[in-house]
């Protein structure tokens, strides 16, 4: 693994480029993370990313690509919770010209841009069961066809999926279909959450500090040791997502060459997350009280909630309802 005191790879840490030399790894939990996905990645069989939001799924799913049979042909990722039902069909399998209103040209569809490579379906627990049907067809028999179109097509494709949902709950529920759960689950890895991994806080906190001077423009040399500390001490709901996104306006919210702790802006939300309800001890009632407070500190400010949190607008506007979250009257 890449030594975490060198971080020479910035920007293109975000980028299709990633390898498992470039993630930062020194947590025994998170080493075996990796070994399991490099074991998977020169097998080609389909692999189920289990984890919380931002704990860097997508990346690992880049990784294993990179180091797979299919490294020369596309990476093609599809974030299904921040694309709705009704247009899902057309992003994943493709559009004929005039398929529908505003179809003015034919569109290729995921599938088809991955051929020969990997499909990377991240929250796919997110897909309703129709979606999840034709991706499955596509999956098992690598034949589609494009909204409004009558030609079957072929697209040879492996697939990484993901998900922060409990598929077990969702299965027992029939809101996600079994047999696609099994060709899915050829590999499963269950990626840790920050908090479980604590020894990599410092080192991506120093590879997010470079990235932000290579993109920003800004000088940052060192991160004083008591914002460290806070670091360190925080709870980290966003997972390493959240992280990125604290250091990165720390970074330009910073006065000198170095980032005190009060750049962080922790402090509304560093406090210990309060105990859920008596009977509730589950980590979902954790995070329903956590996002609930910093929704109230940002008076229910979403965009300003998500960035805080480390999660997409609409991944926010999805747990609002999962929790039933109420706006002050």
């Amino acid at each position: 693994m890449a030594d975490p005191e060198q971080p020479t790879i910035t920007s293109a840490y975000r980028s299709v480029g990633v390898t498992f030399d470039t993630l930062v790894c020194v947590s025994p939990v998170f080493r075996e993370t990796l070994r399991l996905a490099a074991s998977a990645a020169v097998k080609d069989v389909s692999v189920l990313l289990l984890g919380e939001t931002g704990t860097g799924k997508n990346l690992i799913a880049q990784a294993v690509h990179n180091a797979s049979r299919r490294a020369q042909r596309p990476f093609v990722s599809v974030n299904c919770s921040a694309i709705p039902d009704t247009l899902l069909e057309a992003e994943l399998f493709g559009s004929e010209k005039g398929a529908y209103t505003s179809s003015d040209r034919l569109r290729k569809g995921k599938f088809e841009q991955a051929d020969g490579g990997t499909l990377f379906l991240d929250e796919i627990g997110d897909m309703s069961p129709t979606a999840q049907a034709k991706v499955l067809r596509a999956f098992e028999y690598k034949q589609f066809e494009r909204v409004g179109g009558e030609e079957t097509l072929h697209a040879d494709v492996r697939i990484i999926a993901a998900t922060n949902r409990p598929l077990d709950r969702l299965l027992g529920d029939g809101r996600f279909r079994e047999d696609l759960f099994y060709r899915l689950n050829e590999f499963t890895i269950e990626v840790p959450p920050l908090r479980s991994r604590r020894e990599e806080i410092e080192p991506l906190a120093t590879r997010f500090v470079a990235e932000c001077n290579e993109r920003f423009g800004t000088s940052i040399r060192r991160i004083d040791p008591a914002a460290l500390a806070r670091l360190r001490d925080y709870p980290w709901p966003g997972n390493v997502r959240e992280l990125r996104a604290v250091l990165k306006r720390a970074c330009v919210a910073a006065h000198g060459e170095t980032v005190q702790p009060a750049d962080l802006r922790l402090a509304s939300v560093a406090a210990p997350v309060e105990a859920p309800a008596e009977g509730d001890t589950s980590l979902a009632g954790m995070e329903a009280r956590h996002i609930e407070r910093v929704l109230r500190q940002t008076g229910w400010n979403k965009k300003e909630c998500s960035a805080l949190l480390g999660i997409s607008r609409p991944t926010l506007d999805r747990k609002i309802v999962e929790y039933n979250l109420k706006r002050p009257e």
